[in-house]
């Protein structure tokens, strides 16, 4: 009777290795293609969809080895050790960069990044310090095993490890949001937060749980996660819309944004560059940026997280000839209303107020957008 059950529990063995086996080729396979995806569908100007491919793709080299050490027959690494954990504690901080992006565009750069790791960093030089001189790290099956062992030095180091995997994704919830500059809702934010921490829950059961079926389990719910989170950036996030062209010829009589100054001829903006225009229209708007006669274009793309030549491109495709063209259409609007208002009637200080350098300048574009002098223009209106 024990040989049969033996047997079984060998068979069953067997079987779940198999399984987990060919569960670790499929999902390193699908974090590949979904990062080639990404890649493929990356948007000019918007880096978000670039860094979340090289996060999933991090995922496949971390799968890798694990596959090739199990389909050699090997022991693979154990999950409750220094160096899994370090791994772990660099994936979950890879996964902030992420909505940060998303969240504040452009606002990432070397600097940045190297400070978003500064801290895992210092943790892996002391790891690599101490192995160097000779500490051995030991490695556990299982965080159970852990706390019996809790004593040496390194049995600590590893726990704080463990609860180091918790605390990045406090970023995901508290950081700090600016509406104008952000290409998202808290809809999303509170989607990928939850993807996030199921994904951070499934580890922890995997930390506690040394089992093949707990293991196969949690590489579904990982890739589950990852293929959720890659959804919602490709089908969710960002939606392609639809802007109405100006007509460079009209009287500026409509609201100073990237709104249509005539019903006919339309123009789309291309999925890549809606996010880009509406944060511009907002900013804009909210801020009144064109009244600042020291505004260029390098400044606006600086305070919109992006470059020079895709707001440019942004808005050519929202129906202006270049920036030049655009801001003054802004400004003499601008003119319009005050002026129009009655709150001037020094045609000249409301031209300053409006952002014109010079009088000359100002009067000149206004008859290039209305046709006319502004006396010529208010006596008709």
């Amino acid at each position: 009777m024990c040989l049969e059950i033996d047997g079984c529990n060998t068979i069953f063995r067997k079987i779940m290795q198999s399984v987990y086996l060919a569960t670790i080729f499929a999902g390193a396979l699908v974090c590949l293609l979904s990062s080639l995806l990404l890649l493929v569908r990356r948007k000019s100007g918007e880096r978000s969809r670039l860094i979340l491919a090289i996060i999933v793709f991090f995922s496949v080299l971390n799968y890798i080895p694990r596959f090739i050490a199990l389909s050699k027959g090997y022991d693979p690494e154990l999950v409750v050790s220094t160096k899994m954990l370090l791994i772990g504690n660099f994936m979950v901080v890879s996964y902030i960069m992420y909505p940060i992006e998303v969240i504040r565009p452009g606002w990432l750069n070397f600097a940045r990044i190297v400070q978003l790791y500064a801290f895992w960093l210092l943790l892996l030089t002391f790891y690599l310090i101490t192995s160097f001189a000779g500490m051995r790290h030991t490695s556990y099956s299982s965080l159970p095993e852990l706390i019996a062992n809790v004593g040496p030095f390194e049995a600590w180091f590893c726990m704080f490890l463990c609860l180091l995997l918790f605390t990045p994704g406090l970023l995901v919830i508290f950081i700090q949001r600016i509406d104008h500059n952000s290409n998202t809702d808290r809809v999303w934010l509170k989607k990928y937060a939850s993807a996030f921490y199921i994904n951070i829950l499934a580890y922890l059961l995997l930390l506690t749980f040394n089992h093949p079926l707990v293991h196969t389990l949690y590489y579904y719910v990982s890739v589950g996660c990852s293929l959720y989170i890659v959804y919602m950036e490709l089908f969710d996030r960002l939606l392609a819309k639809t802007v109405e062209k100006k007509t460079p010829d009209e009287p500026v009589l409509e609201e100073a944004s990237l709104k249509p100054a005539t019903p006919f001829a339309t123009t789309i903006v291309t999925s890549k560059n809606a996010a880009l225009a509406e944060r511009l229209e907002a900013y804009m708007r909210n801020n009144s940026a064109w009244r600042d006669p020291d505004l260029s274009l390098t400044r606006l793309a600086s305070a919109l997280y992006t470059n020079r030549t895709t707001l440019s491109q942004t808005i050519q495709e929202c129906g202006y000839e270049s920036y030049i063209h655009y801001i003054n259409r802004l400004r003499i609007h601008d003119f319009v209303q005050q002026a129009g208002s009655g709150a001037s009637s020094n045609y000249q200080d409301t031209f300053f107020l409006v952002g014109f350098r010079s009088r000359n300048t100002a009067l000149r574009n206004f008859k290039l957008y209305t046709g006319t002098t502004p006396s010529d223009y208010f006596q008709k209106r």
